[in-house]
Parts: structure tokens; C-alpha cells; sequence
């Protein structure tokens, strides 16, 4: 696991906010690091140097959210391909 940055804060939408200084695809699955499956990738903005991160959190980790103010999250460290259909090779 890669470790992806500091939860900052909770949005008004309930999305965990990172900081991070890095830039992760959309769509990432974020791990706790219990390796957990905490949520997904669903934005990243503000500066290039020291960007925010947010997460879109699956519905069993929404409950008590301020209570992850300072846990750092994890992204995996290999490239992860993502499911579904394949393009045809044609001979």
C-alpha cells in the first residue's frame, strides 16, 4: 500500500477531505490501514504542490466521520485495471 495522505476534513457532502502531495486516478479504491475498503478517488483540486483529495466513503465507514480527523489513508501501490470489457483483437 502507497500512503495516499492525512484525512483534513469532512465536507458538507460527506466526503473525506485529504491533503496530499500526490495525484491518484479517479476512481482509486482508498484503503484504512487495516486494509479496509474505505471508500474511492472522486476529486482532486486546489494547488498542484500539497493538492486536497476527496473521497467518496462507502455507507459503512459514514458514520462518526470527525472522528477520522488525522487518520492517514492508503491507496494501493500496483496499478490496478479496472473491470470491463475488452476490445477485440481483430486478425
Amino acid at each position: 500500500m502507497k500512503q495516499l495522505g492525512k484525512v483534513s476534513h469532512i465536507s458538507n457532502r460527506s466526503r473525506v477531505i485529504l491533503k496530499s502531495d500526490q495525484t491518484p486516478g479517479f476512481g482509486l479504491p482508498v484503503f484504512t490501514n487495516d486494509n479496509k475498503k474505505f471508500g474511492t478517488v472522486y476529486d482532486v483540486f486546489g494547488p498542484t504542490k500539497g493538492q486536497y483529495i476527496s473521497v467518496k466513503v462507502f455507507g459503512k465507514f459514514s458514520k462518526d466521520l470527525e472522528n477520522r480527523i488525522g487518520e492517514t489513508l492508503f491507496i494501493p501501490s500496483k496499478k490496478i485495471e479496472k473491470r470491463g470489457r475488452r476490445k477485440r483483437q481483430n486478425k
